[in-house]
């Protein structure tokens, strides 16, 4: 694992950073299977799809396949949807295959269906990456500590939290990724990016963990810019 921080708050660094490495793999004639998150990550998704909409070969694009990291499930389009509040922010792109993960049925149905669309997307992909965010309680995509969806062995886990019922990728799903990246801001969230940097915590405890097991992960932050600043 090469882990790489970066720091910046600016969105549209960690979207053009993101888009390069879809193009590249594009660029070889590779099928790339790209995982877009919600939260604080919108805008990062929203620019990434401008930029590859603006990509002068648009018909690479029709090799690239998104879907999301983790949903919050309900009656389609509701508004706590992560897929919904994409799309309100402009998210789109004509001529990649866009598979949402909400589909009107009963969440156990949904849940199938995903798992069974994460197995064949993974075995037609030839590069598979994934844009993350992390909480400050140490989640990433809807696996929240001491949760059920930790050590499920399928792609994908439906359950009920305390906020949401919640659709996930598993880490069974998240260690299969050739390449994650993380955008996560906000002092309340260091703590976590330090242990990714310096402790292995397991990762029922701090599922953000998982991250470590991608061969490539990179993470934007603002976490590094305050420390060397001396204010941890």
């Amino acid at each position: 694992m090469g882990l790489i921080i970066k720091t910046t708050t600016k969105p549209e660094e960690a979207a053009n950073f993101i888009a390069f490495s879809i193009l590249k793999q594009l660029e070889l004639g590779k099928r790339v299977l790209f995982f877009v998150t919600g939260g604080s990550s919108i805008a990062v998704g929203v620019k990434i799809a401008e930029l590859l909409c603006a990509y002068p070969k648009q018909d690479l694009i029709k090799n690239l396949t998104i879907t999301l990291t983790d949903e919050r499930y309900g009656p389609l389009g509701h508004k706590d949807s992560n897929w919904q509040q994409l799309l309100e922010k402009g998210f789109n792109l004509l001529g990649a295959k866009l598979i949402p993960i909400l589909n009107g049925e009963s969440r156990d149905d949904t849940v199938k269906n995903f798992n069974e669309i994460l197995h064949q997307e993974f075995r037609v992909a030839e590069y598979k990456i994934g844009l993350f965010g992390i909480g400050a309680d140490g989640h990433t995509a809807g696996i929240l500590p001491e949760s059920e969806a930790v050590n499920s062995a399928d792609l994908a886990y439906g359950y009920d939290t305390p906020t949401f019922s919640r659709i996930t990728l598993t880490p069974e799903a998240i260690e299969k990724l050739d390449e994650a990246v993380v955008w996560v801001q906000g002092e309340n969230k260091w703590s976590v990016l330090e242990d990714l940097e310096k402790n292995d915590i397991n990762i029922t405890k701090q599922p953000a963990q998982i991250l470590k097991r991608v061969s490539l992960l990179t993470i934007f932050t603002d976490y590094s810019e305050h420390t060397t600043n001396g204010k941890q």
